[in-house]
């Protein structure tokens, strides 16, 4: 294998070990928020699933969802989170 390989091998083998993290530590912080969101009965207590809209920062982070309530509007919700900690989930007006 050729260094210009193995550099570029390298370089994928990093990307692929942190984009898998990064998705984990995503997954993780939207679990936080479906439990913030039952916790604070933002939508009533009506069953949802959440769909992912985007994510915003990095530190200081809004993860914006989707939440399909079974029999009801669909919501937009903001979770800000700081470090994973979750700060306020709101409903967002639309």
């Amino acid at each position: 294998m050729t260094k210009i390989a193995q550099l570029s091998a390298a370089a994928l083998a990093l990307t692929f070990a942190f984009g898998t993290a990064q998705a984990g530590s995503l997954n993780d912080d939207i679990k936080n928020c479906r439990a913030a969101i039952e916790e604070a009965e933002l939508l009533g207590g009506a069953e949802f699933n959440l769909d992912f809209v985007s994510d915003k920062g990095k530190r200081s982070r809004v993860i914006t969802l989707e939440a399909r309530v079974v029999g009801g509007d669909n919501q937009t919700i903001e979770c800000r989170m700081t470090r994973s900690k979750i700060n306020e989930v709101v409903v967002i007006e639309g």
